[in-house]
């Protein structure tokens, strides 16, 4: 008895689908890298990395908040610039809040 064999066609993604991909894949993995590093850290400062893309031509950026456990994740220098800023007075008004409860408890 005699058996043929069929081929059917493999379907080969293109160099730029492995290309993105590939990226794709990258910046997940960084993403968790430097989420794992910056919980890992035991610094109460932001932690602040450019993002890993080489193609973008503005250079954009990452941040993580290991106090309030917030993150931003690829935003410009201006939008990053911003986010540190409303922490920072958001940290200066929960200090100061904090401040005042302790002073009513001191004088109570």
């Amino acid at each position: 008895m005699k058996t043929t064999t069929a081929y059917w066609p493999i379907a080969i993604p293109s160099t730029n689908a492995l290309n993105r991909l590939n990226a794709k894949l990258r910046r997940g993995f960084s993403q968790l890298w430097q989420g794992l590093q910056s919980r890992l850290d035991v610094s109460d400062e932001p932690k602040v990395w450019p993002s890993q893309h080489r193609t973008i031509a503005p250079p954009t950026w990452n941040g993580y908040d290991p106090v309030t456990g917030q993150s931003i994740y690829e935003v410009s220098e201006v939008e990053l610039r911003t986010w540190l800023e409303e922490l920072h007075y958001r940290d200066q008004q929960v200090a100061y809040e904090r401040q005042q409860q302790l002073r009513l408890l001191w004088n109570a």
